[in-house]
């Protein structure tokens, strides 16, 4: 009996380190924030602000975003304007596409036929260079007033991989 209960536990040790070692080894989050959409509407004058604090301008970093679709979306791509303001007050301005569906109309990302989840890089491998507070200041640039099946969009921010620093 004595011998099981040590089996036991020694198969549990060696799970619990694996699930570690897994989770370790993934990239760090630094940041990671979402906006609910109401109703699932993104008006055009509608601007989703994100501030993420950084503090190790040391890192090389990942920036992307996550969208949360349903299929009542009535487009294959999504163009973004997208403001950054640094605490120093530089300021860049980028305009995106982002493409949610294939040429012959498949959804992309993970998910169901009536939801999607789509992860977008939006710069990878960037160093910052100030501490502080950025703000992400993102608009949709899709024509009409407003576009609907959009559920909600988020902003990541991740220690990039590639063991650079």
């Amino acid at each position: 009996m004595r011998g099981k209960i040590r089996g036991s536990t020694e198969h549990g040790t060696v799970l619990l380190m694996l699930l570690l070692a897994v989770v370790a080894c993934g990239p760090k989050m630094v940041y990671e924030s979402a906006h609910q959409l109401q109703a699932n509407l993104w008006h055009k004058d509608s601007v989703l602000i994100f501030e993420p604090l950084i503090s190790d301008t040391s890192e090389v970093l990942n920036i992307g975003f996550t969208l949360d679709h349903s299929n009542l979306f009535p487009y294959s791509n999504l163009w973004l304007f997208i403001r950054v303001n640094g605490p120093e007050g530089m300021l860049q301005v980028d305009t995106m596409e982002y493409f949610l569906a294939t040429p012959d109309g498949e959804w992309m990302g993970k998910g169901n036929d009536s939801r999607r989840r789509l992860y977008w890089l939006y710069k990878g491998n960037v160093k910052l260079r100030h501490p502080g507070v950025y703000s992400f200041q993102i608009h949709q640039g899709m024509r009409g007033e407003s576009i609907r099946g959009v559920e909600k969009l988020g902003l990541w921010i991740e220690e990039a991989d590639d063991g650079k620093k």
